[in-house]
């Protein structure tokens, strides 16, 4: 159920988090401002991010299941409408209803994992789901920019509309069973999940780290090659920072762990202080060579894209077991919307501002992530498989 929840998300998150290995391609291609060129890569994590909590009401009415195979439905159709877009109007559309349809992978895959994991292993199976996030963008650095010069967009969002499909039909063979779960399906769930202690703070956390990973993803490539550096050192950059944030939530998720699941809020903390020291750092090295930008990616994402598992699991943990996956979903709605909504606004920063205040910028709100994160009230972790 683990591999199939990180195939469905991996597939999912080749879209997501991958079109900006070619951003500089369809910038050319669809004649895109930076500005608009954040809104067609965040199409997908907006339309997403409008549609989690409804995800989450569809997976507990109808069951796991058959919600991963409707959601599945809607996003395959979408991509391949993507795929035949003409105009960046249509392509924004296409990927914003392929979003819509992908918004149950999420929520699918995180619940079921709060199901079968106890307390001491979750950490460490939500950080090996999360590696599908960054896996999808490694896969889309080596394949997108060999696809898109074989066919263009239509072969490369074709081929992806393909592997979504694919994917989820077969997480929906595997997750667990189809049995509804309506307990908390009322008006009330939503109160009762912002009213549990920490959720509203740890919400504004994931709104500080949202902003600082996609200003990381969206824009390391054009940065790069703003830089002077060459594209193949952008689609190297571009490669490690991936793998580098694969290995980091695995690895903060094992942290989390520590101590019976005890020190969630402190490796939240942490994670938001090298993401600040690792966005200064990246800034400096873009005027260097292109070993330093590479390294210096790899510390950047070390932070800036290790967070997610650590934050969904809190918000999991935080409320009655059975509100966990709504909870998620709430949590990563605040992900998924911000991340559709600021990044055109980080483009637009890029163009007033030039590329140093971006990466200043994002120093700044990681720190106040961490700030925040600090001042968490310790949750008492319980066995809640």
């Amino acid at each position: 159920m683990l591999a199939g929840a990180v195939a469905a998300q991996t597939a999912v998150s080749v879209v997501n988090f991958g079109l900006p290995a070619v951003g500089p391609e369809l910038q050319e291609d669809f004649d895109l401002t930076l500005f608009e060129l954040g809104a067609v890569l965040t199409a997908g994590l907006l339309g997403a991010g409008v549609s989690l909590v409804a995800a989450g009401i569809l997976v507990d009415r109808i069951g796991p299941r058959s919600a991963m195979l409707a959601g599945t439905a809607v996003g395959s159709a979408g991509i391949a409408l993507a795929a035949a877009a003409s105009s960046k109007e249509a392509l924004f559309v296409a990927l914003f209803v392929f979003g819509i349809g992908s918004a149950v992978v999420p929520i699918a895959g995180t619940g079921a994992l709060f199901r079968v994991y106890p307390v001491a292993r979750r950490g460490w199976a939500l950080g090996v789901r999360q590696t599908a996030v960054p896996l999808g963008g490694a896969v889309a650095a080596v394949l997108y920019p060999a696809l898109y010069a074989l066919g263009g967009a239509g072969l490369t969002l074709a081929a992806s509309a393909v592997a979504v499909a694919v994917t989820g039909s077969w997480f929906a063979a595997v997750v667990t069973g189809d049995r509804p779960d309506r307990r908390h399906v009322g008006r009330r769930s939503l109160a009762t999940i912002l009213r549990a202690p920490g959720v509203p703070t740890l919400l504004a956390v994931a709104a500080c780290y949202i902003v600082v990973l996609q200003a990381l993803l969206a824009f390391l490539v054009p940065a790069v090659e703003a830089a002077g550096h060459s594209e193949l050192t952008a689609s190297i950059a571009y490669f490690a920072v991936n793998l580098a944030a694969g290995v980091a939530r695995i690895v903060w998720g094992s942290v989390a762990d520590r101590g019976g699941g005890a020190r969630r809020v402190r490796t939240l903390v942490e994670v938001g202080v090298v993401a600040s020291v690792g966005a200064l750092v990246f800034g400096v090295a873009l005027h260097a060579g292109p070993v330093a930008v590479v390294v210096a990616a790899v510390v950047f994402g070390l932070g800036a894209l290790g967070w997610n598992a650590l934050v969904y699991l809190s918000a999991g943990e935080r409320v009655d077991p059975s509100l966990a996956g709504r909870s998620v979903a709430v949590a990563a709605t605040v992900v998924f919307v911000l991340s559709g909504l600021a990044t055109p606004v980080l483009g637009a920063v890029v163009d007033v501002l030039g590329w140093d205040a971006l990466w200043i910028a994002s120093a700044a709100v990681a720190a106040l992530g961490a700030f925040l994160a600090f001042r968490l009230p310790a949750q008492a972790v319980g066995d809640r498989a």
